[in-house]
């Protein structure tokens, strides 16, 4: 048991709720990892984990022993498994409700990606599971909670009602047995079974793929792969990325299912061929090595990599690459539009789309795809920001699409100096290309609404000032006022506007009035500071025009001098 939990224990039956926070970080990964290798799903052992925690604060005052908590949370976790297994046996639901639901909650392609991501998953964790049945019970166990579930050796002494010591003797004694399996786990799972990082003195085969590479140019072609390769534990096959050498071009690509990048490298191919490894491992590898001296790169037929920079040299294993999603190439008659054009209007608009997940097809910037231009919105229902560039002529039909919002980011990095990008439809999925990269998205699978309807058709007044002035002056006030509320009230009249927000000490009112340029009409309106702010950033010209109707309707912002771009923000409700 770790020393400050009594303490803490102590503090949260006092009302302390920061020390229950903090017993919640420090048990939350383990009891998490606990849950998930039970009931084999993240999500659900994600759910758990949430009821462990809520239990353990409810029924916390009747622990009678402080020392033995993490032993008591540990059990309250195993409970709710059983008892998820319980109720999972005896309950099953209709197909009718599973499809629905299915369809409802993702688009159908991206349930498809997921799910083979997951087959090919639990066939790597089969494997390792094989080799650990080669252990004694009670070896194989504490292995488990060590290596899988991250457990130190007094918590699973804890959990199973041994000494810490016995622990250690048991992990030591798998560990020998285990030593001549080593590089299997270690590559499958990212597990090092020993307690140095040991390599094959040699490699086993012939060699089938030798390639040579500037250290920079390769370095930099892994960090932007690595951006997009799977984080998650339950696609260990889409945490590598792919190596391919084809007559005198060198690939590199990496996916999560959702996301795909294929990138020419720079390098010399002395043998073709093609290899996953490690993408995590590749780069530090690679980042460690010498700036100044080139890297050879050589693969053998039993799939192990060596890695030789100067006079270092390192081997690690990789896999085959039958089983990798490979990006499809972009259509040699897809449509061109000028790269700075693109990154400009997913500048405009992308701020407005919610990062937190509350309708999944908000969750994405919208096409739309009209005659005479191409439409770009996003929005979170409570702003809305709206551009539009040159029609993207990808199809004979008129459809829009919806590009994820991680797909988006994506794009503004991977061609953020790219001259001219072409972009191709691909049925659910969209691809976007320079010279070198092809960024490929599943695209979301839902009807985007009906934004016009959200657009004044008309204003009672408008006023017009330096978008420097009015964004100084609301970050200024924004700063001063409470921290808890971030309303703000404009009074806008034609010669001036007025800002005032209430401060957090003493409730008084703070304000500041700026010079108009221009206006018709007066309004007393209430807005959202971060709004207001967010959206003034992202606006490319001089002065702006506020245009209103009244104190309840939205507050249009428009760029002076710039047809076509739109900001429209909630109004908020003042009190009177």
């Amino acid at each position: 048991m770790r020393n400050d939990d009594v303490a803490l224990i102590q503090r949260t039956l006092a009302g302390d709720e920061n020390a229950f926070a903090s017993l919640v970080r420090k048990y939350r990964q383990q009891v998490h990892a606990f849950a998930r290798r039970k009931i084999k799903d993240f999500q659900i052992a994600e759910d758990i984990t949430q009821e462990t925690f809520l239990q353990v604060y409810q029924k916390l005052e009747t622990l009678d022993d402080p020392t033995l908590f993490s032993q008591w949370l540990y059990t309250i976790a195993n409970h709710l498994c059983i008892a998820w297994f319980r109720q999972n046996r005896l309950q099953t639901e209709p197909l009718e409700e599973v499809c629905i639901l299915g369809i409802e909650t993702e688009p159908y392609s991206r349930y498809i990606a997921s799910e083979h991501a997951k087959i090919a998953a639990e066939a790597q964790r089969d494997l390792v599971e094989k080799l650990l049945r080669k252990l004694k019970g009670s070896d194989r166990e504490v292995i488990t909670l060590h290596y899988f579930e991250e457990m130190t050796s007094s918590e699973i002494g804890e959990l199973l009602g041994v000494s810490e010591n016995t622990i250690k003797s048991r992990i030591r004694r798998a560990r020998q047995q285990l030593k001549k399996y080593e590089s299997i786990i270690r590559e499958v799972l990212g597990i090092p079974i020993g307690a140095e990082d040991r390599y094959p003195k040699h490699l086993n085969g012939g060699i089938q793929m030798k390639l040579t590479f500037g250290r920079d140019n390769l370095l930099s072609s892994l960090q932007a792969l690595q951006n997009v390769v799977s984080k998650e534990n339950i696609a260990p096959l889409l945490s590598n990325v792919l190596i391919q050498a084809e007559g005198s071009t060198i690939e590199c690509m990496a996916t999560d299912a959702e996301i795909g990048i294929r990138m020419k490298v720079d390098g010399t191919v002395k043998e073709a061929g093609s290899i996953l490894v490690s993408a995590e491992k590749l780069v530090d590898i690679v980042k460690t090595s010498p700036a100044e001296k080139p890297i050879d790169f050589a693969t053998t037929t039993d799939d192990h990599v060596e890695i030789t920079c100067g006079d270092r040299v390192r081997k690690i294993v990789g896999f085959p690459d039958k089983a990798f999603p490979q990006p499809p190439a972009v259509d040699t008659a897809a449509f061109a539009i000028d790269g700075e054009v693109l990154r400009s209007v997913l500048h405009k608009t992308t701020f407005a789309a919610p990062t937190e997940k509350i309708r999944y097809f908000l969750n994405g910037v919208y096409f739309n795809l009209l005659e005479d231009r191409t439409e770009v919105v996003a929005t979170n229902m409570i702003q809305l920001a709206l551009t539009h560039c040159e029609p993207l002529k990808l199809s004979e039909d008129r459809d829009g699409f919806i590009v994820p919002l991680k797909a988006i980011k994506e794009i503004e990095r991977t061609f953020a100096n790219a001259p001219e990008i072409r972009i191709s439809r691909i049925e659910n999925q969209i691809l976007f290309a320079d010279e070198h990269t092809t960024l490929t998205t599943q695209l979301i699978d839902a009807k985007y609404p009906e934004y016009d309807n959200v657009i004044p058709k008309s204003f009672e007044g408008h006023v017009v000032v330096p978008k420097a002035s009015i964004m100084d002056t609301t970050r200024d006030i924004f700063s001063r006022a409470n921290p808890k509320n971030a309303l703000i009230c404009l009074e806008i009249n034609p010669q001036q506007i007025r800002i005032s927000a209430k401060t957090s000490e003493t409730d008084d009112e703070i304000d500041k009035t700026l010079a108009a340029e221009s206006g018709i009409g007066s309004i007393r309106i209430g807005l959202n500071a971060q709004i207001l702010i967010e959206t003034l950033s992202h606006i490319e010209t001089e002065s702006v025009s506020l245009a209103f109707t009244n104190a309840i309707e939205p507050l249009v912002v428009k760029p002076i001098g710039e047809e076509g771009h739109i900001c429209v923000l909630c109004a908020m409700k003042m009190d009177s």
